[in-house]
């Protein structure tokens, strides 16, 4: 079995994953980056997308993180984050109808231009994240 660490992803509704991971990838503000065992310890921002985490067994799950901060450590790193889902939980007829106004906000210039842009990323990272299951 693959050497692993402890992953802990807590967003403000409670811990979305705790659990052992041989890696996770993850996009930070700088670019995506792997996080693995004995990894050397800092702090970084997160930027809305995807992660992919890899078991010690071999098996692979990914799903989406809104943002956040992930603190890495040798043997255990925590993410923390303003949402995260698994693909199955995306209700994608949600997630089109949020695409949608948002690009409606967009276009109306009554709303705020940074907001509507974010709620755009967020809708298609978790549209992306259903249709690849």
């Amino acid at each position: 079995m693959a050497k692993t660490f402890r992953l802990k992803i807590i967003s403000p509704t409670g811990v979305f994953y705790d659990g052992d991971v041989e890696r996770i990838v993850v996009r930070g503000t700088e670019g995506e980056f792997a996080i693995l065992p004995d990894h050397i310890p800092f702090t970084t921002t997160l930027a809305l997308g995807t992660f992919n985490i890899l078991f010690g067994d071999g098996t692979k799950k990914y799903g989406t993180l809104l943002g956040g901060i992930a603190t890495i450590g040798s043997k255990e790193s925590i993410i923390l984050t303003d949402a995260a889902e698994w693909p199955e939980d995306i209700d994608i007829e949600r997630a089109k109808e949020a695409k949608e106004r948002a690009l409606q906000h967009l276009k109306d210039s009554k709303y705020d231009a940074t907001r509507a842009e974010i709620a755009l990323q967020r809708a298609i990272i978790r549209i992306g994240a259903k249709e690849q299951k």
